[in-house]
C-alpha cells in the first residue's frame, strides 16, 4: 500500500530509514535551499523518479489542510516491527524504557510525544489502535521525522500487551495532575520500566491505571490546572532518563 509524507524533515528522515521504500519525491517548481539540496541529494542516490510541481498541484496531493513546505515523498513500508520485537530488545538491556500511549487523540501532541521518545532513544512505543490517533501524515510532520527512528507498533490489545510486560519485569508509571505521589519522590534507577501515556482530557483509561505499579504527579510552583500531554510526558522521561544516566556514571 502506498502512503505519503509531506514535510522537509520528515521526508528526509523517510528518505533515510531502512523501514520505508521510497517511490516518488514530488517538489515545489520554485522552491529551493540547503535543505532541498540534501533531499534531491537523497533522492538521486536511490535513484528515485522527482517531479516539480506548481504549489497547488502539490497541495491537491497532499491535502488541503497539509503544510508540505514544497515537498512530498511517495512510498511504501517496509517490514514493520511487533510488540514482541520491542519486548525482545528490551529484555536484552538491564534497564529498558519502553512508552504506552493509551488514548492521545491529536495528532500533533502525538507526533510531539513521538519526537521527544526518539530524541531520548526509547527502547519502544506501543500505542491502542482503538484509543489513539492514527500514525499518518500529520503526526510524522509534527515529529519532525524523528519517529522513523525508533520502533513504533499499534496493538488492538493494548491492555494485554501492557500485562505481557508487566508480566517480564516492567514497572508502569502513568502520570496524573492529582497524584500524590510526586515524580520527584520516585526512583527509576534500577530495572526496567514503561511510562504510560494518557489522553489530552480523560487522562488514563481506569483498566490501565490499574496496571500501573506508580501514579505520579508532576510538582509546578504555580496554580496550573494542568500541562499539555506531550509536555508532561517530556518532563517525566527527561526525570526517569537522568535518574538511569545518573545510576549508571557512578
Amino acid at each position: 500500500m502506498q502512503n505519503i509524507i509531506y514535510g522537509r524533515n520528515p521526508v528526509i528522515g523517510a528518505l533515510e530509514s531502512p523501514r520505508k521504500k521510497p517511490l516518488k519525491l514530488y517538489l515545489q517548481k520554485d522552491i529551493q535551499g540547503e535543505v532541498i539540496s540534501k533531499i534531491v541529494d537523497l533522492a538521486n542516490r536511490l535513484n528515485l523518479p522527482l517531479v516539480r510541481l506548481d504549489k497547488f498541484a502539490l497541495q491537491k496531493i497532499a491535502g488541503y489542510q497539509a503544510r508540505h513546505q514544497g515537498v512530498l515523498l511517495v512510498y511504501e513500508p517496509l517490514g514493520n516491527p511487533t510488540w514482541k520485537d520491542i519486548l525482545i530488545k528490551a529484555k536484552s538491556k538491564r534497564d529498558s524504557l519502553v512508552v504506552f500511549i493509551d488514548s492521545v487523540e491529536d495528532p500533533r501532541n502525538l507526533g510531539a510525544i513521538l519526537r521527544t521518545a526518539s530524541a531520548f532513544g526509547v527502547d519502544g512505543v506501543i500505542t491502542s489502535k482503538a484509543h489513539t490517533a492514527p500514525i499518518n501524515s500529520e503526526v510524522i510532520k509534527a515529529s519532525a521525522g524523528e519517529m522513523e527512528k525508533i520502533d513504533i507498533v499499534q496493538e488492538n490489545n493494548f491492555t494485554g500487551i501492557v500485562k505481557q510486560f508487566r508480566e517480564n519485569n516492567f514497572w508502569m508509571v502513568s502520570f496524573e495532575a492529582a497524584a500524590e505521589l510526586s515524580l520527584w519522590k520516585m526512583d527509576f534507577t534500577r530495572g526496567s520500566w514503561g511510562i504510560i501515556v494518557g489522553g489530552e482530557d480523560r487522562g488514563v483509561r481506569k483498566i490501565i491505571r490499574s496496571l500501573c505499579d506508580y501514579v505520579v504527579s508532576i510538582p509546578m510552583e504555580n496554580l496550573v490546572s494542568s500541562l499539555n500531554v506531550s509536555v508532561a510526558f517530556g518532563i517525566g522521561l527527561y526525570e526517569v532518563i537522568r535518574q538511569k544516566r545518573g545510576s549508571h556514571s557512578c
